[in-house]
C-alpha cells in the first residue's frame, strides 16, 4: 500500500500543466468558450475508502449556475476520456 506524505515537494510546472490541460478538455467537453471560468484544484480526500488524491472541477459559465465536479484521481492521472465521461452524465442547461 502507498502511503501519501502532504509535506513532499511537488512539481509546480508540472501541476500548471495539468491543470491546464484538464481546463481545456472541459470547455471542449462542454462546448464553451474562454469566457468560462474552469478552475482546477487536486485535493487530499478525507473520505473513507477514496484515493488520497482527488482533483476538484469548478465551471463557471458566463450565463447559468456555476457547479463542481469531484474525480477521485490526481490530475496528472486523470484522463480525457474520463472526464469527458463524467462530464457527459451531467446535463447543462443555460438560460437562452
Amino acid at each position: 500500500m502507498r502511503l501519501f506524505n502532504p509535506f513532499a515537494p511537488r512539481d509546480a510546472a508540472q501541476r500548471a500543466e495539468a491543470a491546464a490541460r484538464i481546463k481545456g478538455w472541459t470547455r471542449a467537453a462542454l462546448d464553451f468558450d474562454e469566457a468560462t471560468r474552469v478552475l482546477v484544484h487536486e485535493l487530499a480526500c478525507s473520505r473513507p475508502n477514496c484515493p488520497p488524491r482527488e482533483t476538484v472541477i469548478l465551471v463557471v459559465p458566463v450565463q447559468g449556475p456555476p457547479f463542481k465536479l469531484a474525480l477521485h484521481k490526481a490530475m496528472a492521472d486523470l484522463t480525457q476520456d474520463e472526464l469527458t465521461l463524467a462530464l457527459s452524465g451531467r446535463a447543462v442547461s443555460l438560460p437562452a
